[in-house]
């Protein structure tokens, strides 16, 4: 499952325990002296193993509820009087075991977490046997969990998503992904309808009442939460035939919707080839279906049915932006990559659920880069998601990349964006740096290979790394697989006439300032460095597994300037010296490539975020930046802005930093103006929205943006009157100052709009208002029933992350979160308690702990969140300490000295 780094995810939480009433023994077994129930503690027991399932649903959609059949064979590897599976939600009316041609009514048995379990008669086993159990459940419409109900259009849709835990909540099963079986599905669906599952339909019979059933083949194993299944009125989109099998490919959507898939039909099947080439294998399924969801969630990487969601999918005409296209291939990449790393290759329990996806993050990186190199994709995405996971990773109260999993709330908090996808990804990356890209992708083709339809654990993975490249190889993945944090590396210059120059290394944990932690701890890393003298330089590695170590250059002569981090593929901090960083910046032009003056640019960061440069002073290095031609740098520069806490700032100070905003990303913005140039690229495009944010919304340049005014009036009257690409951003401006009519404009188009992308967009683009009462009303739609939360709960974010107005939100949040956690899942809920990570004051850190810290215990991974956003207002409550006086002193002369 891709988690988008570009949004913020958010989650209810409140593990139910699975509704399962007792069920009466049958006559025969009144005298029965059944067992006392002894649930697991978490993991079920090996006792019991499914070894193949055959379900049976009858599912109409626009019903509250649905009934079903599910026949599990087992395996009783020892002699048991009870079996526990999972089942949450659901009445279970019977339960039987069949051994040896024999019939045993069970007794069932609910236990918290979704446990279920089923009480024998008399002691079974070992052998083959089988579970038989009707039972029904209800269609969940509110947060998208297990099987979900959606109406668009005015019909009914059933989707399916299960990880890590909903499987459970659909039907009994054995809901852990260890146990990898194959699947027979047979679904009891109106005549009309579409159904569609993992595998390819084998039969449709028709039955009475305008009925009839779908049968599909067996399944390749796979754990519960792969499997996955549509019913309705769906349109189908063929493709053309994807793959070296040219399996068929179809798209699934809801009706009337199928030309909005021209962009995405059009680039899957060489996405398919791209990752075809990678493994140097052959598409797994004998199908490619893609279900269509409602959103970004249930985005999945389901085997031969993948689920990709209506904002990436969904496409109108004249919408086709250089964001949208990125997006769609980009996570069309990760869940596809997944048919690989998850789908052919599982991990044993959800401790190594990093091996899905860190891997699979490494490898959307690389692949989308290769589907268009114009976009310089696998750049900017390493660079953005090692930033993301050196600060995630910073925290005290981050996890590991492989985290221990001692209660059901861990398997939820298992898929931590900053370290189960960013960090992991960020480690291949470094070691494809270290030893090179072909032995890395031999090693990773091994690993697929090796372990092909079966299950793997973090050991096997580090043999096969072992094997491939080397025991040190293994020693530095295990090293930052196995502990968390982020190590510094600094070094000093040892140069003696007639010897080669020596850099003396040091590590230590890196740990910005006001941290609680400890900086003593070591790694196994591979420190790569590049030396020079003017443009000419050379490279340097050495493996550094101690405190301190050292590297002999290459050099002839004593290099003037040092790079600790040679193509910016190292993930460690680098703690330079004043000097050491002087001299790097005066390197001249194209000495550094794109790469490592972001890696620069990242360490200068971090140099603020430790204490050892002021944030003013970094501020003089942002207009360099803004001039520069690589986007990319452009960017690296904003970062460095990010540092600076609007409420640092008295009304003064914030007119004279807007008016330096101005100055610095002006001249550019106004040149490029808001409207695109026929046969403009995609970088210039994504230039001018990063420039007109910082000028505009940043800097609030007044021509602009009364010219945005208009565009967004246009465009709400037009669509095809303002270019798609800016057309967002134009509204964000206009609402920012906006009245009650444009206010009334876009909510009342809300209301009316047919596609829910657009209605979410418009809705979240309300969070803009400045007006106090205006913001009051749109911040009502978020708890009122008018509109699902999930498609409002952007006006509460946007308004939250304005520093006008975030007064406002937190009030609100803080009236509502009982209500809001009422109607989210724990990802969400656990994102909307990461917002308050961004506060920077004593008194709010105070609220939050009063608000938050009687309520996470009852929140599936709730107290990491909560204690991760703590720190974070800590720390910036000791940033302003530090550096409040120099940015004060900046602000006072970043005019002149720019004049």
């Amino acid at each position: 499952m891709h988690r988008l780094f570009v949004s913020v995810l958010l989650a209810f939480a409140c593990a139910r325990c699975a509704h399962v009433p007792e069920t009466p023994p049958a006559p025969v077994a009144a005298a029965v002296d059944w067992p006392e129930p002894a649930p697991p503690p978490l993991r079920l027991s090996s006792a019991v193993r499914p070894v193949r399932y055959a379900l049976n649903l009858t599912l109409l959609p626009a019903e509250p509820a649905y009934s079903g059949t599910v026949t599990i064979d087992v395996e009783l590897r020892e002699p048991v009087r009870q079996v526990w599976l999972h089942a949450q939600d659901l009445q279970v009316a019977q339960a039987r075991v069949l051994v040896g041609g024999r019939t045993w009514e069970a007794k069932t048995i609910s236990a918290e977490e979704g446990r279920l379990g089923l009480l024998l008669p008399e002691t079974l086993g070992p052998g083959a046997a089988q579970l038989s159990l009707s039972f029904s459940g209800r269609v969940d419409r509110e947060r998208s969990q297990g099987l979900y109900g959606v109406e668009e259009g005015g019909e009914s849709y059933l989707y399916t998503f299960f990880e890590p835990v909903d499987a459970r909540r659909a039907f009994p099963c054995f809901d852990e992904p260890g146990f990898k079986v194959p699947w027979r599905l047979s679904f009891t669906v109106k005549q009309e309808h579409v159904a569609l599952a993992n595998h390819a339909v084998v039969s449709e019979e028709p039955l009475p009442g305008g009925l009839k059933r779908v049968t599909f083949a067996e399944s390749r194993p796979m754990p519960s939460y792969l499997v996955a299944f549509v019913v309705g009125p769906f349109e189908l989109v063929e493709g053309n035939p994807v793959g070296r099998a040219h399996v068929p490919l179809r798209f699934i959507v809801p009706k009337g919707r199928g030309a909005e898939t021209a962009y995405a039909a059009r680039v899957t099947p060489r996405i398919v080839t791209l990752l075809e080439d990678f493994f140097d294998q052959t598409y797994p399924y004998e199908k490619l279906d893609v279900a269509v969801v409602p959103r970004y969630w249930g985005t999945m990487e389901h085997p031969g049915i993948v689920a990709l969601g209506q904002p990436l999918t969904l496409i109108r005409p004249g919408e086709e932006t250089p964001q949208r296209r990125q997006a769609y291939a980009n996570i069309a990449i990760h869940e596809l990559g997944h048919y690989w790393f998850g789908n052919v290759v599982t991990c044993q329990w959800w401790d190594d659920i990093w091996l899905n996806e860190s891997l699979t993050s490494w490898l959307d990186q690389k692949i989308t880069g290769q589907f268009d190199p114009a976009w310089n994709f696998t750049l900017e995405a390493r660079s953005d998601s090692a930033a993301f996971a050196l600060k995630t990773d910073s925290l005290t109260t981050s996890p590991p990349v492989r985290k221990p999993i001692t209660t059901h709330g861990d398997i939820v908090g298992s898929f931590d964006n900053g370290t189960t996808y960013a960090k992991g990804a960020s480690l291949l990356n470094m070691l494809e740096g270290w030893l090179g890209e072909e032995r890395l992708r031999g090693m990773l083709r091994a690993h697929v290979r090796k372990h092909a339809w079966g299950l793997t654990t973090s050991e096997d993975f580090l043999a096969t790394l072992a094997e491939s490249l080397g025991a040190e190889a293994a020693q530095v993945f295990r090293s930052y697989v196995d502990q968390p944090g982020v190590p510094r590396v600094s070094a000093s210059l040892s140069c003696q006439k007639g010897a080669a120059p020596r850099l003396k290394l040091s590590q230590e944990r890196f740990l910005p300032a006001g941290s609680p932690g400890t900086a003593v701890q070591t790694w196994a890393l591979p420190v790569c460095v590049r030396s020079g003298t003017g443009k000419e330089s050379s490279r340097s590695c050495a493996l550094l597994t101690e405190a301190t170590g050292e590297l002999t250059l290459p050099d002839k002569g004593c290099p003037s300037w040092l790079l600790l981090n040679a193509e910016g593929t190292g993930y460690y901090r680098v703690g330079y010296s004043r000097e050491q960083l002087a001299s790097l910046l005066a390197v001249p032009p194209g000495a550094l490539s794109t790469a490592e003056r972001l890696a620069l640019l990242s360490d200068v960061d971090a140099a603020v975020a430790r204490g050892d440069m002021p944030l003013g002073e970094a501020l003089r290095l942002v207009p360099s930046t803004a001039s520069d031609p690589q986007r990319l740098i452009l960017q690296g520069g904003d970062q460095l802005l990010s540092g600076l806490k609007w409420e640092w700032l008295s009304e003064p100070e914030r007119l004279r930093f807007q008016a330096w905003l101005r100055e610095v990303y002006g001249p550019r913005a106004r040149a490029l103006g808001w409207l695109p140039q026929p046969g403009e690229s995609d970088d210039v495009k994504q230039t001018r929205e990063l420039l007109l944010f910082r000028a505009v919304v940043g800097g609030e340049e007044p021509a602009m943006s009364e010219e945005a005014g208009r565009l967004a009036r246009a465009w709400l009257k037009d669509r095809q009157s303002v270019p798609a690409e800016i057309a967002h951003l134009s509204l964000f401006v206009a609402l920012r100052n906006g009245d009650r009519a444009l206010f009334e404009q876009v909510l009342a188009q809300a209301r009316g709009g047919k596609d829910p992308t657009e209605r979410a967009r418009l809705l979240g683009a309300l969070g803009a208002l400045r007006d106090a009462a205006l913001l009051k009303e749109a911040l009502a739609l978020v708890t009122g029933s008018e509109f699902d939360v999930r498609d409002t709960r952007g006006i509460l974010m946007r308004a939250f992350y304005s520093q006008e107005m975030r007064a406002q939100a937190w009030a609100f949040y803080q009236q509502h979160f009982d209500l809001l956690a009422s109607k989210m899942r724990s990802d969400e809920l656990n994102g909307l308690i990461g917002m308050v990570g961004g506060f920077c004051d004593e008194t709010q850190r105070a609220e939050v702990e009063a608000l938050l810290r009687s309520r996470v215990p009852q929140i599936e991974g709730g107290a990491r969140s909560l204690s991760r956003a703590l720190e974070s207002i800590q720390l910036c409550i000791e940033a302003k300490r530090r550096h409040q006086p120099s940015v004060r002193e900046f602000l006072r002369t970043a005019g002149k000295t720019r004049r």
